[in-house]
């Protein structure tokens, strides 16, 4: 009976220390899609790596990724919405302040920062916001941005794929 108890013990200890270990071999890993979406968004901000991803989820009951990354330069974060069933992007959103960076959404769309100085062109001031979207009432991606300028707060939409100012409002 001894022997038993001591031999059950023994395996115990066994395997709740197997089951403790550090085994890389189990670390949880990046999804297929997961990968697909964090590609996708080196690539469009051209950064090698030098991007510093702060997090990727599934939010909208698991309807869309979300990748947020800190830029290289002022480290702005920016955030690439994508689309779970079939990881295409739904949207580009500047978060912080001083949106110096680049990001290439590919498609044939124009870059942010071509974006950036036609809008600042039709409304001179300081960008606190912008994103690029698909805009369903008017059928076209489109860029947006949100400008104090005056005192006043502008939004200028570009049509993303030639640079033309869709609409200005205050």
């Amino acid at each position: 009976m001894y022997k038993l108890t001591l031999s059950a013990i023994v395996l115990s200890t066994i395997l709740i220390l197997s089951a403790c270990k550090d085994d890389s071999s189990t670390a949880p890993s990046l999804s297929e899609d997961q990968s697909t979406v964090l590609q996708k968004t080196s690539n469009m901000t051209k950064s090698n790596g030098q991007v510093s991803v702060v997090s990727t989820n599934r939010i909208n009951n698991g309807a869309h990724w979300e990748v947020k990354v800190y830029m290289p330069g002022d480290g702005g974060l920016v955030k690439f919405e994508y689309f779970v069933s079939n990881n295409e992007l739904k949207e580009i959103k500047g978060l912080t302040p001083s949106f110096d960076y680049e990001v290439e959404p590919g498609n044939n769309l124009i870059n942010y920062s071509a974006a950036k100085q036609i809008s600042l062109g039709a409304v001179s001031g300081s960008i606190i916001e912008w994103k690029l979207e698909f805009d369903l009432s008017d059928n076209m991606w489109q860029y947006r941005f949100q400008i104090i300028s005056g005192g006043n707060d502008w939004e200028v939409r570009l049509n993303a794929a030639n640079g033309n100012v869709v609409r200005i409002k205050n």
